[in-house]
């Protein structure tokens, strides 16, 4: 069985930073749609000269690339921002449970110890001679 050995106010300040930092995801992925719309309205058409642009604009073939780009990278973006929430929840509920189990250790421990010595135990004890505790 593979050794614990953790200390809870680490995992807890490594958790508390990965928590600030994934808050601004929302940020990010906007500023991340938002730059590819930006693009894609800059790359240009495929309009000839003189011609009138289509009502709603009109799309070269970057535009529609990165169009596709981000229809491909959506998912990805939502898998990484969710898989990050349930990790940060793991480690926490992990650690909650570490700590359980330390505290549940130390009440058996301290509920055997309380407990009134067995006759086996009592066996080896010679009065007045000191014997094993």
């Amino acid at each position: 069985m593979p050794k614990w050995d953790i200390q809870p106010d680490g995992v807890r300040t490594v958790l508390n930073n990965t928590g600030e930092v994934a808050g601004k995801f929302e940020d990010e992925l906007t500023a991340y749609s938002e730059g590819l719309v930006g693009s894609a309205t800059s790359a240009g058409t495929m309009i000839l000269g003189g011609t009138k642009a289509p009502e709603g604009g009109a799309f070269g073939p970057v535009a529609q690339a990165l169009q596709e780009f981000q229809e491909h990278t959506e998912n990805d973006l939502k898998f990484l921002v969710v898989r990050t929430g349930k990790s940060i929840k793991g480690a926490r509920e992990a650690t909650e449970e570490y700590i359980k189990g330390d505290l549940a250790m130390a009440q058996n421990k301290q509920h055997l110890a309380a407990q009134a010595p067995t006759p086996e135990e009592l066996k080896g004890q010679q009065p007045g001679k000191g014997g094993k505790p």
